[in-house]
């Protein structure tokens, strides 16, 4: 027969390491995924990263609206997703601030707080496009993979940005917007954001 003082001891030692367990747990928040991609950027490659850094800057400088770099987008984007076509809905880019990148494989995702101006689609009912100005942020993602050459990566799987398109062919909202309004709604953000 056990005694009632062994069983209360052994009662007492796995309820206080319960107790101790839990209150631990319990004082941890959540992490968050920009905590988590901060603390595995430490231990991802560091020179992956980088290549996948240039190439990521290239590609968002390249996408900004009336960028004169925008004839680079096709060499940045060549990753069997048609050459970095275009397709729709797309958005016109006017800033970005990267964000901390992650790893899986070779494959470097990359995000990025993206500021865009306007966004345009096919429209429907009728043979062109419609377009609306607005400001908004977004935080957005891209699959950044290694080629065969070396240091040489491409932007894949994420979001174009770009005007495709004649005015001629786009109705514009609200009314009296158009692409060179726009273009001045990126030229004072890329002012007052200093990239």
């Amino acid at each position: 027969m056990i005694k009632l003082p062994v069983i209360r001891a052994g009662l007492c030692i796995a309820l206080g390491t319960a107790m101790f367990a839990c209150g631990k747990g319990a004082d941890t928040a959540p992490e968050t995924s920009i905590q988590k991609a901060l603390r595995t950027s430490t231990n991802l490659d560091s020179a992956a990263i980088g290549s996948a850094t240039v190439a990521m800057r290239q590609f968002l400088d390249a996408s900004r609206e009336g960028s004169p770099t925008r004839e680079n987008l096709q060499a940045l984007t060549s990753c069997g997703d048609s050459g970095g076509e275009s397709y729709f809905p797309t958005t016109l880019l006017a800033g970005y601030a990267l964000l901390p990148f992650d790893m899986h494989g070779d494959t470097v995702v990359a995000r990025a707080a993206a500021v865009t101006v306007a966004e345009q689609d096919v429209d429907r009912r009728a043979s062109g496009f419609t377009a609306r100005i607005r400001v908004r942020e977004d935080i957005l993602e891209w699959d950044v993979i290694p080629t065969d050459q070396p240091d040489q990566w491409v932007v894949c799987n994420g979001i174009r940005f770009g005007y495709f398109g004649a005015d001629s062919l786009t109705v514009w909202r609200p009314d009296g917007a158009n692409y060179d309004k726009a273009l001045s709604l990126v030229d004072s953000i890329v002012k007052a954001r200093g990239n």
